[in-house]
């Protein structure tokens, strides 16, 4: 099955180049500068580096300061922070490399959520915003020569977090571990932190190992979270690693004191709870201002009081519940085969939404009522029909939806035929256009907007059989497969033939599970029946089939 061209489209070699160098740019920036400031120096410390001063050696590198030599130093202004040369090298280094991995990541494997400008340009913006505020943070805590850890409590996997409810989980991954890398260098490149390095070199480890480990737990714990209290599991991952993490340098350190697991714990204590928190907030206003659909919003629109949804249960209730059943059946399928499953569910409850205009002319809403399209010549019958799509992408436009949700509205249709009506054409005249009886599409241009398209196709033809045997169901479900594969319909998506049988065999267990048979009751005894209360009151007799009427009493 041919790949869509999606991502590729947007993330050219061009776009990923010009991505690398701007972000490069705001790297270099961010990293190079030096704070004002000076070296923290005591007495009897040995010096950091060599000093002279007027070509005099003042104190070799490793020998011990005295006041006297220490007040000399500082009154020739060799403490103070200057940006030198050779660091200012090392942070364009840094930069450029750091910018051009994330930006070969993003060409090589397009990840599916980075599909526009936008959302690349909100990738590169966290990286830059974290970068930076890790130096800001990390000059004023670092060196921590009284061991509090206090750089610890730097959030920096929020970022990954918000990535990965964002967007996407591996390219949460990546850039979980390149701010790792970043934020380290940026804490240890202020000169008084660089020199700390000489004294206890664990800590250049450390510190990149404990976010990472961090970053990575948050991760896991929020990918497609859907609720509060799963945000707050993630923080208590991220506190869990990043500590883990920090109690084994911690026993490596000939320094260590029992009173620093104390500084240990509520360092990553404050930075799990930090990363929740940020990652909660950010993602409403990142959503919003980049136009991601957030699994909150999905959440919110899974619930059956929306409007649209209500109006849909008053007006077409064939429409409702036909729409709630192919949520059961697409959404336990999309699960087995890792697609998104609150999104198809949600774009279930959906994707029939235009039908609400005109609902007596859908066959599940014509209950004792006469089918108006027995008068409709088949090619007015066909466009009534294909109409709900506008329509429903108009409500849902008017609603705000979310563009991945209105997406079910065409795509679950794709460029199918209105087959009923144009075969019964065809049957008064075999030339007629097939092209006048088509769904305007697009084909499914996801594997969630693909299984909704089977999951509807499969709920009605089970429905329509008399026949609904477990051989017979397997059947209905595997022919309609192979006709939607024959048309086309998912030569734009992802969806692998690996993808087909499970969703084959999960739609097969759950149709058998609505339809299964149901034991015959027997009549009521005499005993009941004299029980049963004054005339007119009667035991019913349960249906053999659940879909079948009861009997009128």
């Amino acid at each position: 099955m041919p790949a869509r061209r999606r991502a590729n489209d947007v993330i050219s070699p061009l776009r990923a180049f010009l991505f690398a160098a701007a972000l490069s740019i705001a790297l270099v920036l961010v990293l190079a500068p030096v704070f004002p400031g000076e070296s923290h120096v005591s007495a009897g410390e040995p010096a950091f580096k060599t000093f002279r001063i007027n070509g005099e050696v003042v104190a070799s590198k490793g020998a011990a300061l005295d006041q006297s030599t220490i007040d000399r130093i500082r009154g020739a202004g060799l403490l103070k922070n200057t940006l030198e040369a050779d660091a200012a090298a090392a942070a364009v280094i840094v930069g450029v490399i750091g910018a051009s991995l994330l930006a070969l990541y993003l060409y090589l494997f397009q990840p599916r959520e980075v599909n526009t400008l936008a959302r690349l340009v909100m990738v590169g913006l966290l990286v830059f915003l974290w970068v930076a505020a890790a130096k800001v943070f990390l000059s004023v805590t670092l060196p921590d020569n009284d061991r509090l850890y206090l750089g610890y409590i730097l959030p920096v996997g929020s970022a990954g977090m918000l990535i990965a409810t964002l967007l996407d989980g591996s390219l949460a991954v990546a850039v979980a571990a390149l701010l790792a890398i970043l934020a380290a260098f940026a804490g240890f490149y202020m000169p008084d932190a660089r020199n700390s390095i000489s004294d206890d070199p664990l800590q250049a480890l450390q510190m990149p190992v404990a976010f990472l480990l961090g970053g990575f737990a948050g991760i896991f714990a929020v990918r497609r979270a859907e609720r509060v209290n799963h945000y707050a599991m993630a923080g208590v991952a991220v506190g869990a690693l990043t500590f883990a993490a920090l109690f084994a340098f911690w026993l490596l350190s000939p320094e260590r004191e029992g009173v620093d697991l104390f500084w240990m714990l509520i360092a990553s204590g404050l930075n799990g709870f930090g990363g929740a928190v940020i990652t909660v907030g950010a993602t409403v206003v990142l959503g919003v201002i980049f136009g991601v659909t957030t699994r909150i919003q999905l959440m919110e629109l899974g619930q059956l009081s929306h409007p649209l949804l209500r109006d849909l249960q008053e007006k077409a209730p064939g429409t409702f519940h036909h729409s709630v059943i192919v949520g059961n059946l697409a959404e336990r399928a999309a699960d087995l085969i890792g697609a998104d499953s609150l999104l198809v569910r949600v774009g279930c409850y959906f994707h029939d939404i235009g039908k609400i205009a005109k609902p007596e002319y859908y066959i599940e809403n014509q209950i004792d009522t006469a089918n108006p399209h027995d008068k409709l010549q088949p090619n007015v019958s066909a466009r009534l029909v294909s109409e709900h799509v506008r329509i429903g992408l108009k409500l849902t436009g008017r609603y705000r939806l979310p563009a991945r949700v209105r997406a079910f509205i065409p795509e679950h249709h794709g460029t199918r035929l209105v087959t009923y009506f144009y075969r019964k054409a065809s049957a008064h005249d075999p030339s007629t256009d097939p092209e006048k009886f088509r769904y305007p599409g697009p084909r499914p241009q996801s594997r969630e907007t693909a299984i909704v398209m089977l999951a509807d196709s499969v709920e009605a033809v089970v429905r329509s059989s008399r026949d609904r045997s477990h051989e017979r169901i397997g059947e209905l479900v595997d022919g309609v497969i192979a006709e939607r594969l024959a048309e086309g319909q998912f030569d734009e998506c992802d969806l692998t033939m690996r993808d087909l049988r499970v969703i084959a065999d999960s739609f097969k267990t759950t149709l058998r599970g609505i339809y299964h048979p149901r034991i015959e009751y027997p009549s009521p005894t005499k005993a009941e029946l004299q029980k049963a209360g004054p005339p007119g009151v009667a035991y019913l007799k349960p249906p053999a089939d659940p879909m079948e009427a009861p009997p009128a009493v």
